[in-house]
């Protein structure tokens, strides 16, 4: 919810105008409505965040509203959002399908942990050894060798974490879960980076000095979720 409000708040700075509303609203149930029922919800929250989205255009006065722009930088943000988002909830129900009774909590916390040393890892080795952009026009500071060290911390900490585990309890789970979070961590970091260059903004957010707001901070983690949800619905590595 608070990533919504950030991004909306930005993008109406800048210019757009989206249905804020409508926007937060399917931002915040579609990640509640995936808890409660599943993945089967997902179709339909959208369907309505749409509907209403493009309903409230229909009231404006003359087509200066710009009611495609503004209706697809909404939509934008419920899929990037709300409906990315909407996956850590669906983790969480790993147990309703089947999982073992902590499968959900477990896979969640290995996927924070496992961000969070991708994006150590990237930072420290970008910094003191990285000289091969990335892809230079998004992010300078972006590095192939930041990339490198974010991955060797991602599968150190995978590996460490899982030794622990009861549930993601085979080295082949543990790479597999390392690899995933290695290529889609990077990707949704350097997603948000491409997004910010073409508003021309610094961060989405203030909420924590000089790292940006919530939405900077999950960049990475949203595009992670959709990917290991999937990796241990096909794997199952706790059955």
């Amino acid at each position: 919810g608070l990533a919504a409000v950030e991004f909306f708040s930005k993008v109406t700075e800048k210019g757009y105008r989206p249905a804020t509303f409508a926007g937060l609203l399917t931002c915040i149930a579609a990640p509640l409505a995936a808890y409660w029922i599943g993945d089967a919800s997902l179709p339909l929250v959208f369907a309505f965040g749409f509907l209403a989205t493009s309903i409230g255009f229909l009231g404006s006065s003359s087509i200066q509203s710009g009611p495609m722009p503004n209706v697809a930088i909404t939509t934008m943000a419920m899929t990037w959002i709300g409906l990315m988002g909407s996956f850590a909830a669906l983790i969480l129900r790993y147990s309703v399908n089947g999982g073992a009774v902590h499968a959900g909590t477990d896979t969640l916390f290995m996927v924070v942990i496992g961000v969070i040393a991708n994006d150590v890892g990237g930072l420290f080795v970008g910094a003191s050894l990285g000289k091969t952009p990335l892809r230079e026009w998004i992010s300078p500071k972006k590095s192939v060798e930041g990339v490198i060290g974010g991955t060797i911390g991602t599968f150190v900490i995978v590996v460490l974490v899982g030794m622990q585990s009861t549930t993601w309890s085979t080295f082949g789970s543990w790479i597999l879960l390392a690899l995933v979070i290695s290529i889609m961590a990077p990707l949704g970091d350097l997603t948000e980076s491409m997004f910010k260059r073409n508003l021309d903004i610094k961060d989405f957010g203030t909420l924590l000095s000089g790292h940006g707001g919530a939405l900077d901070r999950f960049d990475s983690m949203l595009f992670v979720l959709p990917a290991v949800y999937y990796l241990g619905m096909v794997i199952k590595p706790w059955a």
